[in-house]
Parts: C-alpha cells; sequence; structure tokens
C-alpha cells in the first residue's frame, strides 16, 4: 500500500485520468465516439472486471473488509454500470458531446474504487 492506498486503487488512477484525457480530447477536437475514446472506456471497464475477481479472492486469502461488505459490493457494482452506460450512450447518440459523457467514466470510476477501498481498509463498523 502506497500512501494509504492499495494497488487497485493506483492502477484505477492511471487508467481514468488516461481513458478521461483520450475522451476529452477527442471532444476537443469535436470527434464523434470513435475507437480510441470507446476503446479506453472499454479498458476501463476491463480493468473492473478484472477488480471483481480480485475482490472475490480477496477475502478467501486472509484480507477482511472492515466496512459493510453488502456497501463494499453496491459501490462495485454500480461503478460496473458506469462505463458500460456511457458505452451504449456512445453507441446510440454519434456526437462529440457523447465522446464528453465518455470522459466522465474515468473519474467517476476513481471516485467509486477510492470509496471501495477505504470501506474495504479503513471504515469501521
Amino acid at each position: 500500500m502506497l500512501w494509504g492506498y492499495d494497488g487497485w486503487f493506483w492502477a484505477s488512477v492511471v487508467i481514468g485520468t488516461l481513458s478521461c484525457l483520450i475522451c476529452l480530447v477527442q471532444a476537443l477536437r469535436g470527434r464523434e465516439p470513435d475507437d480510441f475514446s470507446q476503446g479506453s472506456v472499454l479498458i476501463l471497464e476491463l480493468f473492473l472486471l478484472v477488480y471483481v475477481v480480485g475482490s472475490i479472492f480477496l477475502p478467501i486469502f486472509g484480507s477482511e473488509a472492515s466496512g459493510s461488505v453488502l456497501e463494499y459490493w453496491g459501490y462495485l457494482l454500480t461503478a460496473l454500470l458506469i462505463p458500460a452506460g456511457t458505452f451504449i450512450w456512445s453507441l446510440v447518440e454519434r456526437s462529440r458531446w457523447s465522446t464528453l459523457i465518455l470522459a466522465a467514466a474515468g473519474p467517476v470510476v476513481i471516485i467509486m474504487v477510492y470509496r471501495m477501498n477505504y470501506i474495504w481498509y479503513y471504515q469501521n463498523v
């Protein structure tokens, strides 16, 4: 853990920031959703799917949640819906505004993973 946050959090910061920057640049260029912007959000979704697998095995290997496990999984399932929802939006509405909506997925996922990190390690029930 680095500065109180685990590797999952730092991975979400890197992937979410890169995804947001890619989508913002494409939106500022006036581009419709394309392989770069949609692909960056799909990579973010793939990261969250790997995060789900890691979350399943975390208690098996000895790390117990200090907060509510139900709240943790609620955040995780909601976080999974954000990139998927923005991706579907970008397929339905093909405008530069959709690319801007794709950019929002990165920061939202970072905040959600931050909160999950807090629930798992620091929140007392």
